[in-house]
Formats: structure tokens, C-alpha cells, sequence
């Protein structure tokens, strides 16, 4: 409950002025009924509006609450009279050197001789306030829902990142495993290519002439000379 209900729940007391001035006297007959006391009974009924607003439209950055004001099914008194009238009334130039006691008994002076109740305004700042604080607890749960929604949100997708990180990085090492093995494998076909072609480079050795061998030999090859030919004999 907000202070300002909190205090109506108990009734509330009106500050009047012992002296209420020259202004307050003007705005008001001296016989006219002046409210000292208001029960907190008086409030009961009629603050049973607005109802509780589960959801609203109005967005949380609203820089304007009458929007707020308007979805709650709040209105202005038949009499025009409410918090913001009252507000306009306390701002008039004439009340500015008044004190707070002063000013305050002027305008309910006024007020009454305008057939609007003080309690009215009382009322509708109430009304107001319920309004706002149910506007508050609205955007509230609205805002957990989205940081829950936003959070499982968050979890899901790191999951999903965690999981195709595993793939990838399986996949990385399958990848390398198979490079691996190829080439390996590539190492061990060369030297086997090595061995092969030594052992065809020695064949065809023995029946070419010089070092003319068609043959591609590996390093480790020996190029087998010919039988010298014996030589010729004096004759």
C-alpha cells in the first residue's frame, strides 16, 4: 500500500488556517460547511476503482501518465475538480505569497464554493496513485517475464553454440586424423617408390652403357658400372 493510501485508510486531516485571509474569505461564504476531519469510511466505496490491471499497453517509458490515467478507467470529477485543477489553483499568482496554511484554506475555499468537496481531490489522488502503483507492479512483471524469457533464451543458445562447438571440434580432429593417416601412408609409398625404382634402376644398369640409365633412382642408388673390357693385346 502507498503512503498516500496508507494515510486515507486512516482518514485524513484537512489543514485549515486560523486565520484563513482576505482571499480565503472572498472565495467562500463565512457560514459555508468547512470538512476539518475526513473518515477514512468516506474514502471506502468509491476507491474501489480502478480494478487491479494485470497487463497494460502503455509502454514503460511513457513520459505522459494520463495514458496511464485513461486505460484505468480514471476520469475528472462531474464538478471538473481534481488533482490537476487543484494543482492549476495552488500555482495562481495571487496565493504565491500566502503561506502553505493560507494558500491550502483559499483553494478548499474555493473549491467549496464551486460545489467540489475536498475529499474529491483527496479522492482522485488516491485513485491516481492506486493507478500508477498498479501500473508499476504491471511493467514489473512484464519486465521478470522478459528477463526470464530472456535468460532461457541466452541458455539455449549457448547450449546450441557448446554443441556445435563439440562438432566442430570433432570434426577438426577427424580432419586431422585423416590428414595424419594420409600422409603417413603418402611417406611410406614413396620410400616402397624408392625401393622399386632401385630395383628396376639395377636391372636395366646392367645393359646401358655409362650413366645413360633411363631410370629415376632414390638417393640411396648405386649406379652399377659395366664390366670394363679387358685390353687388347700387342701385337
Amino acid at each position: 500500500m502507498s503512503r498516500l493510501k496508507d494515510l486515507v485508510s486512516k482518514g485524513v486531516r484537512l489543514i485549515v488556517a486560523e486565520d484563513e485571509g482576505e482571499l480565503a474569505s472572498e472565495a467562500a461564504p463565512a457560514s459555508a460547511p468547512r470538512e476539518r476531519d475526513i473518515p477514512a469510511a468516506a474514502f471506502e466505496e468509491p476507491l474501489q476503482v480502478p480494478a487491479a490491471v494485470v497487463e497494460s499497453s502503455v509502454p514503460a517509458d511513457v513520459d505522459d501518465f494520463s495514458a496511464v490515467y485513461a486505460e484505468a478507467g480514471i476520469t475528472v470529477p462531474d464538478h471538473g475538480y481534481g488533482v490537476d485543477k487543484a494543482e492549476e489553483m495552488l500555482a495562481n499568482k495571487r496565493l504565491s505569497a500566502l503561506s502553505r496554511e493560507v494558500k491550502a484554506t483559499a483553494v478548499m475555499a474555493a473549491l467549496e464554493a464551486a460545489g467540489a468537496p475536498v475529499r474529491d481531490i483527496i479522492q482522485d489522488g488516491v485513485r491516481r496513485d492506486t493507478a500508477l502503483d498498479t501500473f508499476e507492479a504491471a511493467k514489473e512483471a512484464e519486465l521478470k517475464g522478459l528477463q526470464q524469457q530472456s535468460q532461457e533464451r541466452v541458455q539455449a543458445i549457448k547450449a546450441e553454440i557448446d554443441e556445435f562447438l563439440r562438432s566442430k571440434n570433432s570434426e577438426i580432429e577427424e580432419l586431422k586424423k585423416a590428414t595424419e593417416a594420409a600422409e603417413k601412408a603418402f611417406a611410406a609409398m614413396q620410400s616402397r617408390k624408392r625401393k622399386e625404382e632401385d630395383r628396376i634402376h639395377e636391372v636395366v644398369a646392367h645393359f646401358i652403357e655409362g650413366a645413360d640409365n633411363p631410370i629415376t633412382a632414390g638417393p640411396r642408388a648405386a649406379a652399377t658400372a659395366p664390366p670394363s673390357k679387358p685390353a687388347p693385346a700387342d701385337s
